[in-house]
């Protein structure tokens, strides 16, 4: 009986197997025949059996076959060949484990060229800020051939050029699981000809120009400085972008222990703290940003900004004030200045009116006429980097407006029609581009 049950299971095994090869050898024509997609059909209905097969050899030229189908000698689409990457990284996968090299040599033939048409597309994609078609290539050409983690990189940089942040976020964090740093050795040699400094793809070729066809001189090798700092800069950015603050702030802490004094990971760190409603410690690392780039306007305009946030205007006008002296057509520091003056206006006001209520005797009067004069002074004290304001900017019609009511209460008329005047042509500037836009 146990023999009868053996001769069973062994014609039960034979036939398993002759169906697999007899559909694989099926499958084998349609592609060299060019008729993919019945390939793919044949090859879908044995899936489940080569599946279960425990034939390396058999589940290897499966997913070959599958791998081929959709490359379909090159012409497949993107899509089509990005799924026979993985049939055929699987088909080189079962060989390794089976020793054989049947299919993985025909493989490295085809990667060769769908590594260069990746490469290729991505580059021109790129140039043609398509970022969507250049991240999904370079990523393609990474995934042909994962030595290259350079354009594994380069699909991060692209998807985030591109704002596709979370892609671009996913690759980064793959990154960082390899232990990417970007450090690479470049081969280079001037070339006799031109006279300019040529790299080469790898020691050997830079050695056959410099040493035996001798169209080159002056070998040197170029170490490339580590990125994994800025990566991990670019990565606490997108989870700031999406919000993440904690997480983000982790990965500044991580770049930090790289480099600490890149003023790129120290504004990072102030925006997020500020983000986080840390304002003492935004204002310690402008301070510490500043140390680094002194004549940064920018910065010292945010110092004035979140300064008189914290209702020190007497201090943040000193920022903005220093601003205009590094750059004096900076408009947001001239605005900045002109605001914050005006800033006093309002509590001058709120006792000239309590004043007003009351005002029997003449000692109110001066009183009254006293914060007069210090309005005034206020309004003058303004004008100057109003009008820089409008100097930058002549369309800024707020400013305009402003400047004239600033010369209606100092009861000068003649600058009150020359801002009339000034407002109405900005008025008709605007009417005649909305009308334009409307057409």
């Amino acid at each position: 009986m146990k023999n009868i049950l053996l001769i069973i299971l062994s014609i039960f095994f034979f036939q398993f197997s002759f169906s697999q090869k007899k559909e694989l050898k099926i499958a084998d024509k349609q592609i060299k025949a060019g008729e993919y997609d019945e390939a793919l059909i044949t090859l879908t209905a044995i899936k489940n059996l080569v599946d279960n097969s425990s034939d390396d050899k058999i589940q290897a030229k499966y997913y070959y076959l599958k791998g081929m189908a959709r490359y379909q000698n090159g012409s497949g689409s993107f899509e089509n060949k990005s799924l026979s990457i993985k049939d055929f990284n699987e088909t080189k996968k079962l060989e390794e484990k089976s020793g054989s090299k049947i299919y993985s040599s025909k493989i490295a033939d085809v990667f060769s060229n769908m590594f260069n048409e990746f490469v290729t597309n991505g580059n021109s994609s790129i140039e043609a800020k398509l970022y969507e078609k250049s991240y999904k290539n370079y990523e393609a050409a990474y995934r042909v051939s994962s030595k290259d983690t350079l354009y594994l990189r380069n699909a991060a940089i692209v998807a985030n050029e591109g704002k596709f942040y979370d892609i671009a976020l996913n690759y980064y964090l793959e990154l960082v699981d390899l232990g990417f740093t970007g450090i690479s050795m470049s081969y280079k040699a001037v070339d006799k000809e031109t006279g300019e400094l040529q790299t080469f793809q790898d020691k050997n070729q830079r050695d056959i120009a410099v040493d035996f066809i001798k169209s080159h001189t002056n070998p040197s090798d170029e170490l490339s400085e580590s990125v994994e700092a800025n990566m991990l800069r670019t990565i606490a950015a997108i989870y700031k972008e999406k919000g993440e603050l904690d997480i983000a702030l982790n990965y500044v802490n991580r770049a930090k222990v790289l480099n600490r004094e890149d003023i790129n990971i120290i504004l990072l760190e102030s925006v997020i703290r500020y983000d986080m409603g840390d304002e003492e410690s935004y204002l310690l690392l402008i301070e510490k940003a500043l140390s680094i780039d002194p004549n940064n306007v920018e910065l010292i305009i945010n110092q004035g900004i979140v300064t008189r946030s914290q209702g020190n205007n007497i201090k943040a006008l000193e920022f903005f004030i220093k601003a205009i002296e590094i750059n004096p057509n900076s408009r947001k520091a001239n605005l900045m200045a002109a605001v914050t003056i005006l800033e006093d206006e309002e509590a001058i006001n709120e006792q000239m009116n309590s004043l007003a209520e009351v005002m029997r005797t003449d000692k109110d009067f001066e009183k009254y006429d006293n914060f007069k004069d210090q309005k005034k002074k206020l309004y003058r004290k303004s004008i100057p980097y109003l009008d820089k304001v409008l100097e930058i900017d002549p369309y800024d019609i707020d400013s305009a407006k402003t400047l004239k009511n600033i010369y209606q209460y100092l009861d000068d008329s003649d600058n009150v029609k020359k801002y009339e005047s000034i407002i109405s042509e900005i008025e008709r500037v605007i009417s005649t581009s909305n009308e334009v836009l409307n057409l």
